[in-house]
C-alpha cells in the first residue's frame, strides 16, 4: 500500500503548502485551510477506499480459490486413487494432463497415510522433492476423514497469492447388516470408513493477484489526477466563492488603524452582503461618534466655538509659525462686564441664550482665519492671526462696539452687554502659551479696573510697582483736588432738535495735570473709584454745581443744570439730605436740577436707587437714565423709576447714517420714550446730517460738538434746524 499511494510525492506536497498558505505573521488563511481539509478528507477516504477495494478483491479471490479447490480436490482425489494400487502408470498420466489444463496449481503431492510422501507432479530433475506432511497439517487433516469439510487451506491475507491444501484421501464401505437393513430416513449409516493418504495442492494466483494490483493501481492513479484536479478547481472555486471576505481584509484593517473613509467592495452572496451592510453601518456610526466626540473634544456645548483646550492648540500653533519669522500676532480676553445680572434676575437659560448671541456677534467681528473661542463661563478669547497692533487695536473697538450694539429681549426687559478687553500683542519674544494668556487675562483686569468697557493693551515694558506708583500718585492728585477745589467744571448745552434751543447743560468735570492741560475724566475717575473716591467727587460736583447755577443763572435764559451721580452716590444714606442742604444754601431751584444715573445702576441696586430717586424727585428734581440701550435696559422698569429724559448711548448715533441697525433701535427708544412721557436725547452728535436723521427718528434733544462743546461757563447758543428735517415735519403736516 506504500508503493501505491506514493506517499512521499503526499508529503512533500504538504511540506511546501503550509509556506505558501501561512502570511501576515503566521496566520492561517481561510481559503487554503478549508481545502486542506477539504484535500485531507479525500485523501483519507481516497485511501480508505483502495484499501478497502484492495481487500475486497482478496476476498473475492480468495472465496474463488475457495470453490476451485474444493473441484480440484475432488477430482484430484478420484484421479489420484488408483496411485495408491500397484498398477499407477495410467493415473499419473492423468494426472500430469489435468495439472497441465490449469496453470495456477503449481505442484500436486501424494502422501501416505501417516504423512510421508509418495509422488508429486509436475516432476522432473529440477523439481524439489516433496516433503513430508508437518505434524499440525496432517493432526488437522485426519480430522477431516468422513466430515463435511473437505480439505485444509493455508495462505491468505499475509501471502494472498501462495495458497497450500490438504485434503485425506479415504474409502468408506457399508458392513453386511446395513446392507440388508438399509432404512433410508434413518440419520445415519454405519459403515467401515478406511483412510488411504492425502493429496496436497500447492497453488499460485499470481497471474490474477498481479491483475487485481494493476487495477488498484490504476485506480490509484486516478485518484491522483482527480485529487489535484480537484484541489486547483477547489482552489479557484472557493476563491471565488470567498473573494468578498477577502476583499474584507483591508477594508476592516483600515478601520482597524482608525480610517473610517474605507470603501466595502459589493458581495455576491447574501452572508456575505449582510456582512459588508453590518460593516458600512458600523464604519458610519463610528463616523459620526467621531464626529460628535471630536466636537465635543473641540468646542464649547453652548456657543459651538473652540473651547479652552482646543483654543490652546490653536495658539500653540500659532506660536510655532513664529520660529524664524518676523511676524505679529494679537491675542484678546473679553469679559462680558456685569453679566451675574443676567442670571439673577431671568435665570440661567436666558444667559445662555445671550451668551449664544455674544458668541454669534463676535464671530461675525473678526475674519474667517481668525479664532474665536469661549473660554469659561462669560469670558471669551480671540486670536488675530499676523496682524499689527494697530489693526489689533481697531479689530477691538469694533468689537467694542458690536457688542454695545446687541440688543437682548427676554422677559419684556431688554439687555445691553458691555464688555472689557484686554490685548496681549505676540511679536515672537515670548512664546510661552500661558504666559500670553496671563498677559491679555491681566489687561482685561486693567481695562475693568480702568471702569469697564473699554480696552488695555498689556505692556510688557511696564513695571507692576511703578504702574502701582502712578495709581497712588493719581489718588494723592485727587486727594488734593477734593481738598484744594482743584477740580474745574466745563458745561455742555443740551439742545432741541425741532427748535435749535438749548434747554440745559450737562456738568463735566476735568483736572490739570502738573503741565496745566486738562485731563478727561477717562483718565482719573477708575482710579477714583479703586480708590474710594468717587462719593466724594459726587459731593464735590453737586456742591460746585450749585454755585455755578446760582452764579450764571440770567432771568433771559433759565438755567437748568445735568449732574452725574456714580453709583458710589448712592451708598450714603444721607445723598437727599445733602442735596437738599446744598440747595438751599447757594438758593437752587430743585426744579431747574436734572440727575443722571447710569442704566446699570437704575437695575442692578433697584431697592436702594428707588428710595433715594424718590427722595430727590421729592425735592422737585429731575431725573435721566444715562447710556441707555447699552446695558440691561428693562422699558417696563422705565415707568416704574419714572424718569423724565433718556439719554441714548453714543455708540448708536456714531455711525447713525450708515448703519440701519442703529437707526431701529434709536427708532424704537424715541417711540418707547414718548409713550412713557420722557423726552429722549441722542450724544455724540457731530454733524448736520446725523441731526437731522435723528429729528426724523423722533428723538427730542442732541447733544455734541455740532450742537456745542464744553466751556467754562453755561452757553446758549442756538443749533440751526437741517432743511431736510424741516422738510419732513412740513410733510408729516399734511
Amino acid at each position: 500500500m506504500r508503493q501505491l499511494l506514493s506517499m512521499r510525492a503526499i508529503e512533500s506536497l504538504a511540506a511546501h503548502w503550509p509556506s505558501r498558505w501561512r502570511r501576515d505573521s503566521g496566520k492561517r488563511v481561510l481559503v487554503n485551510e478549508i481545502l486542506t481539509i477539504q484535500v485531507v478528507s479525500a485523501i483519507v477516504i481516497g485511501g480508505l477506499a483502495i484499501a478497502a477495494l484492495y481487500w475486497g478483491g482478496q476476498w473475492v479471490l480468495k472465496d474463488s480459490y475457495n470453490r476451485w479447490a474444493l473441484q480440484w480436490t475432488g477430482e484430484l482425489n478420484e484421479l489420484g486413487a488408483p496411485l495408491y494400487l500397484e498398477n499407477s502408470g495410467d493415473a499419473l498420466l492423468r494426472l500430469e494432463s489435468f495439472v497441465a489444463k490449469y496453470p495456477e496449481i503449481e505442484r500436486v503431492s501424494y502422501f501416505g497415510p501417516d504423512g510421508a510422501p509418495l509422488t508429486s507432479l509436475p516432476g522432473g530433475p529440477n523439481a524439489a522433492p516433496p516433503t513430508r506432511l508437518d505434524d499440525d497439517r496432517l493432526a488437522s487433516a485426519r480430522l477431516l476423514v468422513g466430515a463435511d469439510e473437505p480439505y485444509v487451506l493455508t495462505g491468505g491475507l499475509l501471502n494472498p497469492r501462495r495458497f497450500s491444501i490438504v485434503a485425506p484421501i479415504w474409502t468408506e464401505s457399508l458392513t453386511e447388516d446395513a446392507l440388508f437393513s438399509f432404512d433410508p430416513n434413518a440419520g445415519s449409516l454405519d459403515g467401515d470408513i478406511r483412510l488411504i493418504g492425502f493429496v496436497g495442492i500447492e497453488l499460485d494466483y499470481l497471474i490474477f493477484h498481479d491483475q487485481l494490483l494493476a487495477n488498484i493501481q490504476a485506480a490509484v492513479l486516478v485518484l491522483i489526477v482527480l485529487l489535484v484536479v480537484f484541489v486547483w478547481s477547489g482552489r479557484r472555486a472557493l476563491q471565488r466563492a470567498l473573494a468578498s471576505i477577502s476583499d474584507l481584509q483591508s477594508p476592516i484593517r483600515e478601520l482597524a488603524r482608525g480610517n473610517l473613509d474605507v470603501e466595502f467592495k459589493p458581495a455576491e452572496h447574501r452572508e456575505i452582503s449582510d456582512i459588508v451592510e453590518a460593516l458600512e453601518k458600523t464604519a458610519t456610526a463610528l463616523s459620526e461618534r467621531d464626529s460628535r466626540l471630536t466636537q465635543l473634544a473641540n468646542h464649547d456645548a453652548l456657543t459651538g466655538l473652540y473651547n479652552r483646550r482646543r483654543f490652546v492648540e490653536e495658539l500653540r500653533a500659532e506660536l510655532a509659525r513664529f520660529e524664524g519669522r518676523r511676524r505679529t500676532s494679537a491675542l484678546f480676553f473679553i469679559d462680558l462686564d456685569r453679566f451675574k445680572y443676567v442670571n439673577d434676575s431671568c435665570g440661567h437659560p436666558a444667559g445662555d441664550r445671550l451668551i449664544r448671541r455674544v458668541a454669534d456677534e463676535l464671530s461675525r467681528s473678526v475674519d474667517d482665519d481668525d479664532t474665536v473661542a469661549r473660554f469659561g463661563g462669560d469670558e471669551f478669547v480671540v486670536l488675530l492671526k499676523n496682524t499689527t497692533e494697530a489693526a489689533a487695536g481697531a479689530i477691538a473697538d469694533t468689537i467694542l462696539k458690536n457688542v454695545r450694539r446687541l440688543a437682548h429681549f427676554e422677559a419684556e426687559r431688554v439687555f445691553h452687554v458691555h464688555c472689557s478687553i484686554g490685548v496681549a500683542m505676540i511679536d515672537g519674544s515670548n512664546l510661552n502659551h500661558d504666559d500670553l494668556i496671563a498677559q491679555s487675562d491681566i489687561a482685561c483686569h486693567e481695562a475693568k479696573a480702568a471702569g469697564r468697557n473699554r480696552i488695555a493693551f498689556f505692556e510688557q515694558s511696564v513695571d507692576r510697582t511703578t504702574r502701582d506708583s502712578a495709581d497712588v500718585g493719581w489718588m494723592n492728585k485727587l486727594r488734593k483736588a477734593l481738598d484744594d477745589d482743584g477740580f474745574e467744571l466745563r458745561f455742555q448745552p443740551i439742545n432741541r432738535i425741532d427748535t435749535g434751543v438749548t434747554t440745559h447743560h450737562e456738568v463735566l468735570i476735568r483736572i490739570r495735570d502738573e503741565e496745566g492741560r486738562l485731563v478727561s475724566p477717562d483718565a482719573f475717575l477708575p482710579a477714583a473709584i479703586r480708590f474710594g473716591l468717587m462719593s466724594e467727587i459726587d459731593f464735590w460736583i453737586i456742591r460746585h454745581a450749585a454755585r455755578a447755577w446760582t452764579v450764571n443763572r440770567n432771568s433771559e435764559h433759565p438755567l437748568q443744570l445735568s449732574i452725574n451721580l456714580s453709583a458710589n452716590a448712592f451708598e450714603a444714606d444721607d445723598l437727599a439730605a445733602y442735596v437738599e442742604k446744598t440747595f438751599v444754601e447757594y438758593d437752587v431751584d430743585p426744579e431747574s436740577i436734572i440727575f443722571e444715573i447710569t442704566e446699570s445702576l437704575a437695575i442692578r441696586r433697584p431697592g436702594n436707587v428707588e428710595r433715594q430717586i424718590d427722595a430727590l424727585r421729592s425735592l422737585g428734581c429731575r431725573l435721566a437714565l444715562d447710556d441707555f440701550g447699552t446695558g440691561y435696559s428693562s422699558f417696563s422698569y422705565l415707568q416704574k423709576l419714572q424718569f423724565d429724559f433718556i439719554k441714548i448711548d453714543g455708540v448708536f448715533v456714531q455711525d447713525l447714517l450708515n448703519n440701519p441697525v442703529d437707526q431701529k433701535m434709536i427708532r424704537m427708544i424715541a417711540e418707547i420714550g414718548a409713550e412713557a412721557g420722557m423726552q429722549t436725547i441722542a450724544e455724540y452728535v457731530q454733524n448736520a446730517e446725523s441731526l437731522a436723521l435723528l429729528g426724523e427718528l423722533g428723538v427730542d434733544l442732541a447733544q455734541g460738538y455740532f450742537v456745542g462743546r464744553p466751556a467754562r461757563t453755561p452757553r446758549f447758543r442756538a443749533t440751526p434746524i437741517p432743511f431736510r428735517y424741516r422738510r419732513s415735519r412740513r410733510k408729516s403736516r399734511y
